[in-house]
């Protein structure tokens, strides 16, 4: 029986039109009748929706609303769209900025328009009747749009971006996930506490709370819930909050992914926080600080985890960087609780060879391994006089095929070395600490490696690519002089990490493929 393009199922259509941008879904679409059929559900699958942008940078509020209350009101009454009202799954929705609305130089009339425009999205909210997901900005959640939200029967994913709520809701979704980064409310606490029954906390799957207000409140309101079916929750907590956190988790027996954001802080009373109080037996995934990573870790099945290594400054609340013995010493330690991990990423981290090597001596079968470069992140290159005996022996530790490569490029490019460690000995700037990195880092790099990705600053990569003779390293054959030499690179590393398929550095992705010539497998930037 013979296969066309007609006989497949349009599940698997879809599939396919989903990695296809919207331009080309427009032009496709005007082939044949079976595509013009075939792409209008992925073409209107996601509708955004939003007020006229405002300039930010002069603090200029828009002048009217005048077109998007006449379009969003022909969209509505129009019924020609309505087949577009069924298709639409996803629907991003952004009003005008509560600054904008209440400053005092804003146009009398911009409030009652965007009143108007505001209920006009409540009665649009009715006629999307297969909705999913609704991404809600700047918008006033009051009685009338909590009663829009309940009448969609298929809604299951809820976020809230600087939004408004008034006043309490009498109304329970059944959602899978809700998301709140910033609400603005009267203040009361328990108002805020009282807005929480919009949601059905019992049939939660993700949860993600980073506005402070609402943390404070989940952790009281939901305190006796049982949530059997939260799997993933991102959550920012701060000092004081560490009993009723430790409670909270209580009531999450699956959760399998715990996303701490990047300031967030917990302390025990005597300065720690002991890894026997966290119960989150099932915990597969963390995310979050480096020096709250040991505790939620220690005793558990962890494959994957995000690291940040920064801390928060008590006075002023801004990020600080770890210095690189304090990153080196919590990270043996969290690598030590963590055998099984397969996929780590490491953020504001300096580019530094020790850091790599605990890597590989801890972790031999890592499989994914991603490293975001700070060039403020406190550090400088590993020397073993400068940590303690233990640190240096775990981190000097390499193979003597390893250490001859070391030496073998490291005479090559001029890079002086330790004869016994393969550390460089020499101090450099950023950019030239990037550059040694790179090119004497694959050779510390866990064997069983199949991706690796760099994140490094913009001006230091643009930098080591066009090869700016004051970020080179100093060499008198000049193998370094052009800069970084991705593509000798990635030679190097196919020959070192024979499983290593995959190479990120920022934005540019490279895979090991097959080639044009012959079938045989080479790089290729994807």
């Amino acid at each position: 029986m013979r296969v066309t393009y007609l006989s497949l199922p349009v599940e698997m259509w879809w599939e396919c039109l989903s990695y296809v941008s919207k331009r080309d879904l427009r032009r496709l679409r005007l082939v044949c009748r079976f595509f013009s059929r075939i792409c209008f559900s992925p073409l209107f699958e996601a509708l955004s929706w939003s007020a006229p942008n405002t300039d930010r940078l002069l603090w200029r509020p828009p002048t009217a609303l005048g077109d998007p209350v006449q379009d969003l009101y022909a969209f509505i009454t129009n019924d020609s769209a309505s087949d577009v009202h069924h298709a639409v799954r996803r629907l991003d929705f952004k009003g005008v900025d509560c600054g904008f609305r209440t400053w005092l130089h804003s146009p009398p009339p911009i409030s009652a328009a965007n009143s108007s425009y505001l209920a006009l999205f409540h009665q649009a909210l009715s006629a999307f009747t297969a909705l999913r997901s609704l991404n809600l900005t700047a918008v006033t959640i009051d009685y009338d749009a909590a009663a829009s939200l309940q009448n969609l029967s298929f809604l299951k994913a809820l976020e809230l971006h600087d939004c408004v709520v008034p006043c309490s809701l009498p109304v329970q979704l059944p959602l899978h996930k809700f998301v709140v980064v910033s609400t603005r409310d009267c203040g009361d606490p328990q108002v805020t506490r009282e807005t929480l029954h919009l949601v059905a906390p019992r049939q939660l799957e993700w949860v993600v709370f980073v506005d402070d207000r609402w943390t404070s409140t989940v952790f009281s309101a939901w305190a006796n819930v049982s949530m059997s079916f939260l799997r993933r929750l991102t959550i920012r907590v701060q000092r004081g909050q560490l009993a009723p956190f430790l409670n909270f988790l209580r009531q999450c027996p699956q959760l399998d992914s715990l996303f701490l954001t990047r300031d967030s802080t917990l302390d025990h009373p005597d300065g720690t926080l002991p890894s026997t109080t966290v119960t989150v037996p099932n915990l597969r995934v963390y995310e979050g600080p480096l020096i709250l990573a040991h505790a939620f870790i220690t005793g558990r099945n962890i494959t994957s985890t995000r690291l940040y290594a920064v801390s928060v400054d008590d006075r002023t609340g801004y990020f600080m960087p770890m210095r690189t013995e304090s990153i080196i010493g919590a990270l043996e330690m969290t690598l030590l609780a963590a055998p099984h991990l397969r996929t780590l990423r490491l953020c504001d981290v300096c580019p530094d060879l020790a850091l790599l090597r605990l890597v590989s001596r801890h972790i031999p079968e890592l499989k994914t391994l991603e490293l975001r470069l700070s060039s403020s992140a406190g550090g400088r290159n590993f020397r073993r006089e400068d940590t303690s005996e233990s640190v240096s022996q775990s981190a000097a530790s390499i193979s003597a095929s390893d250490l001859e490569g070391v030496l073998c490029v490291a005479e090559h490019v001029g890079i002086p070395v330790d004869r016994l460690t393969g550390f460089p000995t020499k101090k450099y700037p950023p950019a030239e600490r990037v550059l040694v990195w790179a090119t004497l880092g694959h050779f510390f790099l866990p064997s069983s490696l199949e991706e690796l990705g760099v994140q490094c600053p913009d001006y230091l990569l643009l930098m080591l690519v066009k090869g700016d003779p004051a970020t080179s390293i100093s060499s008198s054959k000049g193998a370094c002089n052009g800069g970084l030499n991705v593509s000798g690179m990635l030679h190097d590393l196919s020959r070192r990490l024979t499983r290593l398929r995959r190479y990120t550095v920022n934005e540019r992705v490279w895979a090991f493929t097959v080639g044009n010539e012959g079938g045989a497998m080479d790089w290729a930037e994807i």
